[in-house]
């Protein structure tokens, strides 16, 4: 592998190694949020999510495989304050509401960084930069699904 080649491995690797954090962290999220509510509409929608979520990390980690890498957690401290935040915010007595609206936050601060990290790495084959626009979509729907919660 020439210096080009690899420098180009190298950005395509710590492109989706950024994106993976992203996505667990979505995902860890969900899941803790997913935990503290009861059943009804909301909690499907969280679960479906979740999935779309854990999807993502898939192909991610599927193309650092490929790449002979593995990805990299978040960091104890950011899932920790994401915890204690959801723990003092939300219960079985939150609002969807309320709830929805954190998820739609957390959500759209998620598709601002990756639309950055899409910008960022823009010299990358489409074929990673797709996984970011999946990335992408799912959360978008997310937003989307999110809203029909703030009628309460």
């Amino acid at each position: 592998m020439n210096k080009e080649q690899q420098v180009k491995t190298e950005r395509e690797v710590e492109f989706l190694k950024e994106l993976h954090q992203a996505a667990q962290m979505g995902r860890d999220t969900l899941e803790h949020i997913n935990n503290n509510i009861g059943p009804g509409e909301l909690r499907s929608a969280v679960e479906k999510d979740i999935f779309d979520y854990s999807d993502v990390c898939a192909d991610i980690t599927c193309k650092l495989d490929d790449r002979g890498e593995q990805p990299k957690s978040v960091g104890k401290i950011p899932q920790m304050m994401a915890s204690m935040m959801i723990n003092m915010k939300v219960d079985d007595e939150t609002p969807e509401n309320e709830i929805a609206k954190m998820i739609i936050d957390g959500t759209t601060k998620g598709v601002t960084e990756c639309t950055s990290k899409l910008s960022d790495y823009s010299d990358l084959d489409s074929d990673i930069r797709n996984i970011g626009y999946k990335f992408l979509w799912v959360q978008q729907k997310n937003i989307d699904e999110m809203k029909r919660f703030l009628h309460n």
